[in-house]
Protein backbone atom coordinates (compact mmCIF):
# COMPACT_ATOMS: atom_id res chain seq x y z
CA UNK A 1 0.00 0.00 0.00
CA UNK A 2 0.90 3.79 -0.81
CA UNK A 3 0.08 6.78 1.27
CA UNK A 4 -2.08 9.48 -0.80
CA UNK A 5 -1.38 13.04 1.55
CA UNK A 6 -2.13 11.24 4.55
CA UNK A 7 -4.79 7.97 4.20
CA UNK A 8 -3.53 4.71 2.34
CA UNK A 9 -5.21 3.67 -0.43
CA UNK A 10 -6.97 1.22 1.28
CA UNK A 11 -8.96 3.44 4.27
CA UNK A 12 -9.51 5.40 1.06
CA UNK A 13 -11.06 2.86 -0.27
CA UNK A 14 -13.56 2.13 2.83
CA UNK A 15 -15.13 5.65 2.55
CA UNK A 16 -16.88 5.28 -0.71
CA UNK A 17 -16.48 7.02 -3.75
CA UNK A 18 -15.59 9.87 -1.93
CA UNK A 19 -12.82 11.61 -2.60
CA UNK A 20 -9.15 11.41 -0.30
CA UNK A 21 -8.63 14.62 1.71
CA UNK A 22 -6.78 15.30 4.80
CA UNK A 23 -6.40 18.44 6.41
CA UNK A 24 -3.53 19.50 8.57
CA UNK A 25 -2.71 21.52 11.39
CA UNK A 26 -0.82 23.69 9.23
CA UNK A 27 -3.75 23.91 6.32
CA UNK A 28 -5.63 24.93 9.46
CA UNK A 29 -3.18 27.64 10.91
CA UNK A 30 -2.61 29.11 6.90
CA UNK A 31 -6.44 29.34 6.65
CA UNK A 32 -6.91 30.74 9.67
CA UNK A 33 -4.42 33.31 9.54
CA UNK A 34 -5.99 33.76 5.91
CA UNK A 35 -9.08 35.05 7.51
CA UNK A 36 -8.25 36.46 10.07
CA UNK A 37 -5.65 38.99 8.20
CA UNK A 38 -8.46 39.49 5.90
CA UNK A 39 -10.87 40.56 9.22
CA UNK A 40 -8.08 42.86 10.21
CA UNK A 41 -7.49 44.44 6.66
CA UNK A 42 -11.43 44.90 6.14
CA UNK A 43 -11.35 46.62 9.46
CA UNK A 44 -8.57 48.42 8.74
CA UNK A 45 -9.65 50.64 5.57
CA UNK A 46 -13.08 51.41 7.06
CA UNK A 47 -13.75 54.88 6.59
CA UNK A 48 -13.05 57.51 8.92
CA UNK A 49 -15.29 60.49 9.55
CA UNK A 50 -12.04 63.14 8.95
CA UNK A 51 -10.68 61.34 5.19
CA UNK A 52 -11.19 63.20 2.36
CA UNK A 53 -11.06 60.20 0.47
CA UNK A 54 -12.35 56.91 1.97
CA UNK A 55 -12.53 53.27 0.17
CA UNK A 56 -15.65 51.92 -0.84
CA UNK A 57 -16.83 48.49 0.47
CA UNK A 58 -16.66 46.74 -2.71
CA UNK A 59 -12.71 48.36 -2.46
CA UNK A 60 -12.23 47.36 1.04
CA UNK A 61 -13.92 43.68 0.40
CA UNK A 62 -10.63 43.21 -2.53
CA UNK A 63 -8.23 44.29 -0.28
CA UNK A 64 -9.46 42.00 2.31
CA UNK A 65 -9.59 39.75 -0.69
CA UNK A 66 -6.48 40.29 -1.44
CA UNK A 67 -4.74 40.01 1.60
CA UNK A 68 -6.26 36.47 2.45
CA UNK A 69 -5.34 35.25 -0.97
CA UNK A 70 -1.36 36.40 -0.59
CA UNK A 71 -1.31 34.87 3.04
CA UNK A 72 -2.90 31.19 1.14
CA UNK A 73 0.15 31.59 -1.25
CA UNK A 74 2.75 32.33 1.14
CA UNK A 75 1.81 29.67 3.58
CA UNK A 76 1.58 27.04 0.90
CA UNK A 77 4.83 27.99 -0.33
CA UNK A 78 6.59 27.83 3.11
CA UNK A 79 4.35 24.58 4.04
CA UNK A 80 5.20 22.44 1.05
CA UNK A 81 7.45 24.23 -1.33
CA UNK A 82 7.40 24.65 -5.15
CA UNK A 83 7.55 21.79 -6.96
CA UNK A 84 9.49 21.96 -10.07
CA UNK A 85 8.46 20.68 -13.45
CA UNK A 86 9.97 16.59 -14.01
CA UNK A 87 10.00 17.34 -18.17
CA UNK A 88 13.58 18.98 -19.72
CA UNK A 89 13.11 21.90 -21.45
CA UNK A 90 14.41 21.81 -24.40
CA UNK A 91 15.86 25.30 -25.81
CA UNK A 92 14.43 26.36 -29.57
CA UNK A 93 17.21 25.91 -32.24
CA UNK A 94 17.90 29.35 -33.17
CA UNK A 95 19.39 30.02 -29.67
CA UNK A 96 22.10 27.41 -30.27
CA UNK A 97 23.16 29.04 -33.55
CA UNK A 98 25.75 31.45 -34.05
CA UNK A 99 24.94 35.21 -35.48
CA UNK A 100 26.26 34.10 -38.63
CA UNK A 101 24.08 31.23 -39.24
CA UNK A 102 21.19 33.15 -38.11
CA UNK A 103 21.19 35.56 -40.96
CA UNK A 104 22.28 33.05 -43.34
CA UNK A 105 19.16 31.30 -41.87
CA UNK A 106 17.17 34.37 -42.74
CA UNK A 107 18.32 35.53 -45.73
CA UNK A 108 19.97 32.87 -47.73
CA UNK A 109 23.31 33.14 -49.25
CA UNK A 110 25.22 36.08 -50.34
CA UNK A 111 26.67 36.74 -53.62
Amino acid sequence: MFRIEGITTSAAASHGTAPAVTFDLFTALVAGAALVLAWLVYRWTAPSPEASVQASRGERLAYAIGSAASVIVVGAFLIGGVRGSSTPVQAPVSCLLTADQRLHRSFGTFT
